[in-house]
């Protein structure tokens, strides 16, 4: 490989429309491919996605890399008897907090949830489309907090099911810092 698309993207004229187009295909083929064996990158960003001369694309680095493998789902929903939940991911296995660059973090990660799902992988896909289009990142946070404060600026805030579906352990972290659960509500 050539380069990695961190780079390419620092040279601001480099990528066509057509190219951002093909390289971006190629990125939801290769979450696809993964997504569909249930495992989960939980580290894209630029300099993990790795461009040829003729824009295609390899994906790098699955340190963070984990496996929702589908007999663990089906203990772990027999073990909560909760059908109705398990397609939400209420009941998903518990994941390592550290996953991604904070840039590219979803706010579920950022937020420390215990338990989440493939979206963490399109949360960071989207942040990478949307660096390639503005020639800099969507969400340049300096700590946690500047990361989901810059978020809670961009987008809608959460709704009251998405607060309480984050869990209560996390909720309990939130009130004591009682500036991010201001952002939130």
């Amino acid at each position: 490989m050539e380069a990695d698309l961190h780079n390419v993207i620092k040279k601001v004229t480099i990528l066509k429309d057509v190219h951002k187009q093909y390289i971006m295909c190629q990125l939801f083929r290769a979450i696809r491919f993964l997504h569909s064996g249930n495992v989960l990158h939980r580290d894209l960003k630029p300099s993990n996605v790795l461009l040829d001369a003729d824009c295609r694309v390899k994906l790098a680095d699955f340190g963070l890399a984990r496996s929702l493998s589908s007999v663990h789902m089906i203990v772990i929903w027999m073990i909560s008897s909760q059908l109705e939940d398990y397609p939400e991911g209420q009941n998903m296995p518990e994941l390592t907090e550290y996953v991604a660059t904070r840039w590219y973090r979803s706010p579920e990660i950022l937020l420390a949830a215990k338990r989440y799902t493939k979206g963490v992988d399109m949360w960071s896909l989207g942040c990478i489309l949307a660096e390639m289009l503005l020639g800099r990142a969507l969400f340049p946070g300096t700590s946690t907090i500047n990361q989901i404060e810059r978020i809670m600026n961009t987008i809608n805030r959460p709704s009251r099911n998405d607060i309480e579906s984050i869990g209560l352990h996390l909720l309990m972290n939130l009130t004591m810092n009682k500036h991010i659960l201001n952002l939130l509500i």
